[in-house]
């Protein structure tokens, strides 16, 4: 009997941990943790105690005890005796932290399988986070066409459409028949070929069940449906007539709004300034054929910024000058600060949350345009949302919002889980659970770390 056992993305978004088991093989789908997981018990300066491993999670029960799962080094000071391995492989979807970031706690002898890409992107994140470590694991990359067999079971990862490269939904073929794993895709994408070669390819298999995300899956979803393509045409407009500098907001991974500001930065005249982070990781990525990404080093419509006071070279070659000068210009693609503040109406200059301090030294005057082209907040007491107003307030900034989310909306994942037909419907990735009910018949509402057992 197959076996499904939600750890994490029960009645939540994000945090996937999904336990399948079949005649004693046993592998999760993703390895993520939950937004917000630890804010009930810890707060800014008040956090768990890594030093103790993983005994002040277990403590609150943030994270579950299971036997054989967690690597050695994490359990040392806590109540759970270390194990040998009892699980025979992690399969992740995509890099995003909400299913992957617990995959340094696992047993460093359970090997991660993830996408070519998404390989890339976790070796680049490891290079420039300075506490970025996903553990000492076997990672096995994969592709579209790939056919991983674990134990009994045989996995066929297909690409998807996200908010991020190498973003892959999940065919199980178990002994009982087809499971399928969506992970977090969309269709208005710029790749939503991808996403409909998934879902054509799932329903073919006339599944036993799909755990199906529902990010989106509510009555009352602020999020604007806006497409990559209309990111650029309102970034663009917005641009046209302003004649300061743009900042613009989004997530350093996001490399389709990458390639969209590259784009607006080219057709307005100007150049699209990304720090040494975004550079390392796009220059990573330029080797992989199948993904268009520019290189800030080469493209003409762009720049790499350098934040001043840093001491150290990039974790990648660039052509550094040896003569700064008085104006601490630097070579080539190369900019700082100064370069910034003096060339403002030529610029867009991207600056994620974590470097909004990098406005002091670039100084943006008062009415330059800032763009948040990321999602907007949903909770009215939102910390950083407040903070961000406050910067914004404080260098006067023209304020604007343009994002394409990384979900399908609500009619677009009903209309795939028509589409797909399960036998059975088990929603994850989502608050809303008990909407599913509307466009599927047979819908099994997950209990947290309550195993459903295939079929019923």
């Amino acid at each position: 009997m197959v076996k499904i056992t939600l750890y994490g993305g029960a009645n939540q978004i994000g945090g996937n941990k999904v336990l399948l088991e079949d005649r004693g093989t046993r592998i999760f789908l993703d390895f993520g943790e939950p937004f917000g997981m630890a804010e009930k018990y810890f707060y800014e300066w008040l956090k768990p105690r890594d030093r103790f491993g993983l005994r002040d999670y277990f403590h609150f029960d943030l994270i579950p005890k299971i036997r054989g799962l967690y690597d050695e080094e994490w359990l040392r000071d806590t109540d759970l005796k270390y194990s040998p391995p009892e699980f025979d492989a992690i399969f992740l979807s995509h890099m995003h932290f909400d299913h992957v970031w617990h995959v340094k706690y696992a047993d460093h002898q359970i090997p991660v399988h993830l996408g070519a890409a998404a390989d890339v992107i976790r070796r680049s994140w490891e290079t420039t986070g300075a506490s970025v470590d996903f553990g000492k694991h076997r990672f096995v990359p994969f592709r579209t066409g790939s056919k991983v067999k674990v134990g009994g079971l045989e996995i066929e990862p297909i690409h998807v459409d996200h908010s991020v490269p190498g973003a892959y939904g999940f065919l199980v073929h178990t002994s009982d028949g087809c499971v399928v794993y969506t992970g977090d895709l969309r269709v208005h994408g710029p790749r939503a070929d991808m996403t409909r070669e998934f879902v054509s390819r799932a329903s073919r298999e006339r599944p036993i069940a799909m755990v199906c995300e529902g990010t989106r899956v509510t009555d009352a979803d602020p999020r604007e449906d806006l497409s990559e393509k209309g990111v650029e045409d309102r970034a663009r407009k917005l641009l046209s007539t302003h004649n300061k500098l743009a900042v613009v907001s989004f997530y350093p991974k996001d490399v389709d709004r990458m390639r969209t500001f590259r784009d607006v930065a080219k057709a307005t005249g100007r150049r699209f300034v990304v720090s040494t982070k975004v550079a390392s990781l796009l220059g990573s990525l330029k080797g992989d054929p199948r993904i268009k990404v520019p290189d800030p080093m080469t493209d003409p419509n762009m720049l790499v910024y350098v934040r001043r006071g840093m001491t150290r070279r990039p974790k990648f070659e660039v052509p550094f000058s040896d003569e700064l000068g008085d104006k601490r210009h630097i070579a080539g693609h190369i900019v700082d600060a100064d370069y910034v503040s003096q060339n403002q109406d030529k610029l867009i200059f991207h600056a994620d949350f974590s470097q909004l301090g990098e406005l002091i030294d670039v100084k943006p005057r008062p009415g330059s345009l800032f763009i948040r082209s990321m999602s907007e907040p949903f909770e009215e007491d939102d910390v950083q949302e407040d903070v961000l107003k406050a910067w914004i307030a404080s260098f006067r900034l023209d304020f604007h919002q343009a994002h394409a989310s990384g979900h399908a909306n609500m009619n677009e994942i009903f209309s795939m889980v028509r589409a797909v037909a399960p036998k059975r419907l088990i929603p994850i990735h989502t608050e809303h659970p008990e909407l599913f009910s509307r466009c599927w018949r047979s819908v099994t509402y997950p209990q947290a770390r309550k195993c459903i057992e295939l079929p019923s």
